[in-house]
């Protein structure tokens, strides 16, 4: 047998549904007996059997000196339930029409940047689908190839990145380094890749770069494995610069 409480979840408050309750059970009943039987405090009895009025599950009639109360059939439950769908959807109308203005408030410029932060290898994982599925037709990236290959072996790089980014048709340039000398082609249409070997001696990476559209994403690879994604505009037209420089002074 159900009680009171089931008829918070549509929407009634806890002393609602305590009178409502009563009220329904007992039949036609004054304000203070309905109180004592719902026990609930008389002068709150008489806001909840208000609320209750106008919400429509209540009605009210007058017999001699006294007046009574009487709970509206369960079937009003429904029609409240109803016009809080309404109230809902309207809601979500309203709120659908304020949110470009909301998303332009947003991406104005010279507004904080939006940094997440993604921790282990499946945050890095995330940060990469999340590239794959952008519409970027160029990433641009400093790579530590050694301390990369190590958490991404050759096989599990072609299956989760390299083809799905060819398939994407997503070009690459990458300066990177490895102790071992070049380990790429300098160029490579069939992978659209363009690659530049920097002497790991001379300039050493200690963590991974990729550079696209309005974002900036940094990778560690060792120890305490995250990601950190930066999305503005500023920062990433000055890291395009950074790249853009190595990249024409060594290539």
């Amino acid at each position: 047998m159900i009680n009171y409480r089931e008829l918070i979840k549509i929407s009634l408050t806890d002393k609602e549904a305590k009178v409502y309750y009563t009220s329904l059970q007992r039949g036609p009943e004054t304000a203070p007996m309905l109180a004592k039987l719902a026990d609930v405090v008389r002068p709150t009895t008489y806001v909840a059997i208000e609320s209750l009025i106008e919400k429509g599950l209540m009605t009210t009639y007058a017999k001699g000196k006294k007046t009574y109360y009487v709970a509206e059939p369960p079937e009003h439950l429904l029609s409240l339930i109803r016009l809080k769908k309404q109230e809902v959807e309207e809601k979500e109308r309203q709120f659908m029409g304020l949110l470009p203005e909301l998303e332009a408030i947003k991406n104005i410029k010279g507004e904080k940047p939006n940094v997440r932060v993604f921790e282990g290898k499946e945050g890095l994982n995330t940060i990469i689908e999340t590239i794959l599925k952008s519409k970027t037709k160029l990433v641009q990236s400093f790579v530590p190839y050694d301390q990369r290959n190590d958490l991404f072996p050759l096989k599990e790089r072609r299956e989760k990145i390299i083809d799905p980014r060819i398939q994407k048709n997503i070009k690459l340039q990458i300066i990177y380094t490895s102790k071992d000398g070049p380990a790429y082609k300098r160029n490579e249409p069939e992978f659209l890749r363009e690659t530049l070997y920097i002497d790991k001696n001379e300039f050493p990476f200690d963590c991974g770069i990729d550079i696209y559209d309005n974002f900036c994403n940094f990778y560690t690879y060792q120890s305490k494995i995250m990601g950190v994604v930066i999305e503005n505009e500023h920062i990433a037209k000055m890291m395009k610069t950074l790249f853009e420089m190595v990249w024409e002074k060594y290539k």
